[in-house]
Formats: structure tokens, C-alpha cells, sequence
């Protein structure tokens, strides 16, 4: 089950306990549910406009992605947890992308790092950064690198504090 947000608008002047949001849910290329939460606390609401239905799609997000554990709770996964996940992915996506205006973003030993442009073309700034580092992966303008940026980045934010 190919599952995609389109139509994501997320408003975070209202974003209060819960990340307020409208979307389009998209299920193997097929619109299925129009989703939204109004930033309170509250469950997020899903308005089936498709075959499948939410007893369906958690039945298999369940089976299919990995439960969530929380001390001693485990919670399997479901269509909140997965629209919560690619929300988290694209607001990260943004923010990283609006970093390549002012900065050479790279992954290095598993980290992400920002290096300042201050006027200077990337590629320059990355010729300089290589000599230091070599093993260093530039993600501007690498979709693939985006994604796993994206990836560490999460992680890291996700880390209980040392």
C-alpha cells in the first residue's frame, strides 16, 4: 500500500498540542480520505472518500510498519501515526530546503551540518569543505541525500536528552 500527502497545508499559528493541518490522503494513486486536525489535542479526523476504509488501512499499517513503544505500552501503527510521520517528513523537507539559499548542507560521519555561503557559490564552498573533508556528502540538489538528511535529522530530534 503506496500511502502520499498531497495537498498538505499546515498551519502552525494554530498548532496547539497537535499539529493543525488539512490533506489529501492518497492510497496506491487513488485520493481515499480527506484528513485535517485543528491544532487542540484531539484525534485527527479522517473522512473516508475512497474504497478503503480506516479499519482497513490501520489493519495493514499494523502488519506492516513497526509498532511504537513507549516505556512499557506498545502501540501498533496507525493512519494517525503514518500522517503524523509524513507531516514531520515534509515540514523537515521545507526547512532543509529553505537552508540551501544561505548554506552547503552536507552529511558527514552520520550528521547533518550547515556551512555559510556568505556570497560564495556551493560548489565553491564545497570544493573547500572536501579538502578538509573528504568522505562528506553534499545534499543540496541531491534528492537522494534530501531524504536521508531528512532521515538523521529526525532521528536526532527524536533522541531523549543525554
Amino acid at each position: 500500500m503506496q500511502i502520499e500527502l498531497k495537498k498538505l497545508k499546515v498551519v502552525a499559528a494554530l498548532s496547539e498540542e497537535t499539529t493543525c493541518y488539512t490533506a489529501e490522503i492518497w492510497i496506491d494513486g487513488a485520493r481515499a480520505f480527506l484528513a485535517s486536525n485543528r491544532g487542540h489535542g484531539a484525534m485527527d479526523d479522517f473522512h473516508q472518500v475512497g474504497p478503503l476504509t480506516e479499519t482497513e488501512v490501520n489493519a495493514w499499517l499494523a502488519a506492516n510498519r513497526p509498532a511504537t513503544r513507549l516505556d512499557d505500552v506498545v502501540l501498533e501503527h496507525n493512519l494517525e501515526f503514518e500522517v503524523a510521520a509524513r507531516i514531520t517528513r515534509s515540514e523537515e523537507a521545507k526547512r532543509l530546503r529553505r537552508n540551501f539559499k544561505k548554506q552547503l548542507i552536507v552529511i558527514d560521519d552520520g550528521a547533518v551540518y550547515g556551512y555559510p555561503l556568505k556570497g560564495r557559490q556551493a560548489s565553491a564552498v564545497a570544493d573547500a569543505v572536501r579538502q578538509r573533508r573528504p568522505n562528506i556528502r553534499v545534499v543540496n540538489d541531491d534528492d537522494a541525500a534530501i531524504e536521508d538528511a531528512i532521515t538523521i535529522m529526525i532521528a536526532k530530534a527524536e533522541e531523549p536528552p543525554a
